[in-house]
């Protein structure tokens, strides 16, 4: 009997094995097998020899596999055990899921890919500018909605870092200045307002948002939406719905 048929009579007795377990208890025995070939080598057996005196040496297959089995759990525990663990991967998923719902990054994260529908009244006010983006410094400001009356526009303006999960700057969307074609903002000048055209804003630590507004006139057919502080400068003209420039 060679070490091959051994370790297969062996096995036949140990019962159910994982494919690892199975893997690790024949290359186990092998190895003792190796280990005592070796040893008869060096005092003058022939490798044929030593490896057959070798397999002799530990014994009985059958009463080797039989110790063996007490040494290993049931199959069932197997199965129980690769359970256990589907069920702790399926557990981390849903708590991971749970954790980004409640602090908000999941909405965020929406907020990111999709245009907010504006609050009623804005929908007649559908154009090519809503969804534009602007980055300024590490954040994106997105434009979300226009509106005009005769008097007066508004811009509905959305925040949000340029990483994913990333914490926007509080404060961005309130240092916009929006002014109509004459450079003006409706608020300029008046102490209580320290952004002159912002008229609120609210939001989380990953997404913001804000409206301006402006005074226009019945002639105005687009207004400007301007960045500039930190040494850094973005301008974009809004056009105002309905009122294209005449040739």
């Amino acid at each position: 009997m060679n070490r091959n048929e051994y370790c297969d009579r062996v096995l036949a007795q140990v019962g159910r094995l994982t494919a690892d377990e199975a893997n690790d208890l024949r290359n186990e025995l092998a190895g003792h097998i190796e280990d005592h070939a070796e040893a008869l080598v060096e005092h003058g057996y022939t490798e044929d020899a030593a490896y057959g005196r070798a397999v002799a040496l530990m014994g009985d297959p059958e009463e080797t596999g039989r110790a063996l089995r007490r040494c290993y759990r049931g199959w069932w525990l197997v199965i129980v055990q690769r359970a256990a663990r589907i069920l702790t991967a399926m557990l981390c998923v849903m708590i991971a899921g749970l954790i980004v719902k409640s602090s908000g990054l999941y909405g965020a994260i929406c907020d990111r890919i999709t245009v907010q529908k504006p609050s009623d009244g804005w929908e007649r006010w559908d154009t090519e500018t809503p969804g534009t983006r602007l980055p300024i410094g590490d954040d994106i400001v997105r434009i979300d909605a226009v509106s005009c009356s005769t008097q007066r526009a508004e811009v509905q303006l959305t925040g949000f870092d340029r990483i994913p999960g990333g914490v926007v700057y509080a404060r961005l969307l309130h240092t916009l200045r929006l002014e109509n074609e004459r450079g003006e903002a409706i608020y300029e000048g008046l102490e209580d307002h320290d952004y002159p055209s912002c008229v609120s804003g609210s939001g989380t630590l990953y997404v913001r948002n804000a409206s301006h507004r402006v005074n226009i006139e019945p002639d105005d057919t687009y207004i400007r939406l301007i960045y500039d502080r930190l040494g850094e400068h973005v301008e974009v003209e809004i056009p105002l719905p309905g009122r294209e420039a005449q040739p």
